[in-house]
């Protein structure tokens, strides 16, 4: 991605904005109240491959790390002339200034959302820019009915119509609430609380691309519900979810028929060939030690997993009872230990590619006690004496999260902890901007040291 090309699209975009604010509710005195109207503002990441974001608010961080899918909530402004600026991680603890410091204005008694919309990969067609919808503080929820406002907000998507019908009317008969290309919304509607079925089929057709089933959208709120890019690619998925956002956080809504993906490592060292059931039935067979079988679709649901040796069904060495997976989450079920301390671990896995950047997945599954804890490195040579750990006092068992590295060659190192003794590495890997990479710290057989795994996992 070109960051030069995004911050000037994005600083243009941004200039249309009728305003920002100062300060949020808790650095609002009484006197700013008394003497400034008030206006509202939430930001939402709605970018399906940008990085994670942070948000400046007269030249304070109001918001950090907004991941895919988040909204802040309302912030409470004082109307008039602000400044905002907006940055990504691009990884090494570095950021990329998106939005410079930039003046606007907001105006009093308006609720602002402003969702940051498009790819950061400009080959896809669709900039990142701001999509702003607005609607009025008053409102006419009540005990017995809400407001919701919808929007198209997946760049790429084709027109739609929305219906928005009781559970399981029938949408041949049925009139749209809408139709909306990208970037376009309903407007706020004063509806019924009550239990609804959201329905998006291409424009002028009956085809459901999207259905939600039964969703309860409750009286008495103010809602905003977002159709954004879904990057969950196991079967059936559809291509966009909802993001239902009630102005103090948001939660997403999937396709009734989405699905969960899994995958297995066997990372006990003296451990024989291993078998998993799903259910009490077959799912991955001959599973050997470090190896780590990749992804599979599963539907949603509560699974009993065992783990046992090759053929032996009868013979369970792991059961784990109600295991859930949900809809477009993506999981790993590592066998981890010792033979004798055999046991699973379950980690969900954030597969979400970013332009901008490679993403990290770091697990430290050695079970040494003299590994207990360790200090992770990625640096530019193999020399770590003057460098500080990535991740430090990384714990067995832990699972450490979209780390973020520019594209390049770099030297990982595991040390043990408050020292620069190497346990594994140096290392030299090779990653790539817009793939996701997963790095598992093991124990080989006994006596013959460590090792890391290093696969690639994007969505």
């Amino acid at each position: 991605m070109n960051t030069r090309i995004l911050a000037a699209t994005l600083t243009a975009s941004a200039l249309f904005l009728t305003g920002c604010g100062s300060d949020s509710d808790d650095n609002d005195t009484a006197a700013d109240t008394a003497s400034n109207s008030l206006t509202y503002l939430q930001a939402v990441h709605a970018s399906p491959d940008a990085p994670l974001a942070n948000v400046w608010v007269n030249g304070s961080p109001q918001l950090e790390g907004v991941d895919y899918g988040v909204a802040s909530g309302y912030l409470t402004l004082s109307s008039g002339t602000n400044s905002v600026q907006v940055d990504v991680q691009v990884g090494l603890g570095n950021t990329a200034t998106v939005i410079p410091e930039s003046d606007l204005s907001l105006m009093e008694g308006t609720r602002y959302t402003v969702l940051v919309t498009g790819y950061a990969d400009s080959s896809v067609g669709f900039p990142v820019k701001p999509t702003i919808i607005t609607r009025p503080v008053s409102s006419n929820a009540d005990a017995d009915n809400l407001d919701v406002q919808v929007v198209h907000a997946a760049a790429g998507v084709p027109t739609v119509d929305v219906y928005v019908t009781a559970p399981g009317a029938d949408i041949n008969t049925a009139q749209p609430l809408d139709t909306l290309a990208y970037e376009d919304d309903t407007g706020v509607i004063t509806i019924a609380g009550g239990s609804y079925q959201v329905r998006l089929t291409l424009a002028g057709t009956k085809t459901v691309a999207f259905d939600s089933g039964a969703v309860d959208l409750p009286a008495g709120a103010d809602l905003t519900i977002a159709a954004i890019p879904n990057v969950n690619n196991a079967a059936n998925s559809a291509l966009v979810k909802l993001l239902v956002m009630d102005g103090t956080n948001g939660q997403f809504v999937y396709n009734t028929a989405e699905q969960a993906q899994i995958q297995v490592g066997h990372l006990v060292n003296n451990a024989p060939t291993v078998d998993v059931a799903l259910n009490g039935s077959e799912a991955i067979s001959d599973l050997v030690f470090a190896e780590v079988r990749g992804y599979v679709d599963v539907a949603v649901g509560e699974y009993d997993i065992g783990v046992y040796p090759d053929n032996t069904p009868g013979t369970l060495v792991i059961d784990a009872m109600d295991v859930p997976f949900d809809a477009a989450q993506d999981y790993t079920v590592y066998a981890v230990g010792t033979l004798d301390t055999i046991a699973p671990l379950v980690v969900v896995d954030e597969r979400r590619s970013v332009a901008t950047s490679a993403v990290l997945n770091v697990l430290h599954a050695v079970p040494n006690s003299a590994a207990a804890t360790v200090d992770v490195y990625v640096t530019a040579t193999n020399d770590i004496t003057q460098s500080d750990p990535s991740i430090p006092g990384f714990a067995y068992k832990q699972s450490v999260q979209q780390v973020y590295l520019p594209a390049g060659s770099y030297w990982v190192t595991v040390a043990l902890p408050g020292t620069k003794t190497a346990a594994i590495g140096p290392v030299q890997v090779s990653v790539e901007n817009g793939k996701v990479y997963q790095a598992i710290a093991i124990e080989l057989a006994e006596g013959a040291g460590f090792d890391l795994l290093l696969d690639e996992i994007t969505e």
